[in-house]
């Protein structure tokens, strides 16, 4: 069994060096068992792919049970090749290459953060250059994880980023900026200044074009309902948004909101 993870701050910048903020969300999860059959199993080219570098043969089923969307930006492939790799009996050591490997052929040229928080229960600060290390923090609030309905294909975003680098670097670096000054205000539990980078950070993804509407509509609402904060989470275009709240009351009422412009929503303590 695996869970899903949502990042906090950094997404796309830590694919250019900057840091990145993610957070571990058991509610969500992924549960695989291996099946011995006598016929030829039909797998898409990712499970194939997943598959093949587990080294399970083409008669076994991989029976898959999941609450974690996908494509979405939960890390629910970094998940998928994990928990397939648990039911293979692969070492703990393994999956992590694994993972990797698969995650290259999935997304191109991801940035390692979701393989690192899938496999961790406490949520992380990531770089390229100096992996994942803990940080521990807990802000006594409500995160609602909100699903756009849109499906965010992060190989595509990530490939716009890439195309547009000499245009887009100084709204990078600034959100790697973000990352860095956040970090004392999620130790100290200031919930206003964390929800004011939040919607920083979303005003820049949209200045390098990996917003959607939809991810804009959701965090306009939730910022008129009095949400401390809200941006997209994950590759963008689509995908899902996160919203802060300081109150389970306050929680409720984005949500009955978001329900009745059809978005679909799930609420974590952080």
């Amino acid at each position: 069994m695996t869970h899903a993870k949502a990042i906090f701050f950094g997404e796309h910048a830590v694919v250019y060096g900057h840091e990145g903020i993610t957070i571990p969300l058991p509610e969500m999860k992924i549960d695989v068992t291996l099946e011995n059959t006598n016929e030829i199993q039909h797998r898409d080219d990712i499970l194939a792919y997943i598959a093949d570098t587990c080294e399970i043969d083409s008669k076994t089923k991989i029976n898959i049970n999941s609450t974690i969307p996908v494509g979405r930006g939960l890390g629910s492939s970094a998940a998928l090749s994990i928990a397939i790799a648990r039911a293979k009996g692969i070492t703990k050591a393994k999956i992590r290459e694994i993972a990797d490997k698969c995650e290259k052929f999935i997304h191109g040229n991801p940035s390692g953060i979701d393989v690192n928080q899938v496999l961790s229960d406490t949520p992380l600060l990531f770089s390229k250059e100096h992996g994942a290390k803990k940080l521990p923090f807990s802000l006594d609030s409500y995160l609602l994880i909100i699903d756009t309905g849109v499906v965010g294909i992060t190989k595509h975003t990530l490939e716009h980023v890439k195309d547009n680098l000499k245009t887009y670097k100084p709204y990078i670096d600034e959100l790697g900026n973000i990352t860095k000054k956040v970090i004392k205000p999620l130790k100290e539990k200031n919930i206003d200044l964390i929800g004011e980078y939040m919607y920083k950070a979303h005003s820049l993804l949209k200045k390098i074009g990996v917003s959607h509407e939809k991810n804009d509509e959701v965090v306009e609402l939730c910022k008129n309902n009095n949400a401390k904060g809200a941006k997209l989470t994950g590759g963008g275009a689509g995908g899902c948004c996160i919203c802060l709240c300081d109150t389970k009351e306050n929680a409720l009422k984005i949500q009955d909101e978001l329900k009745e412009k059809g978005y679909l929503s799930w609420m974590v303590t952080v």
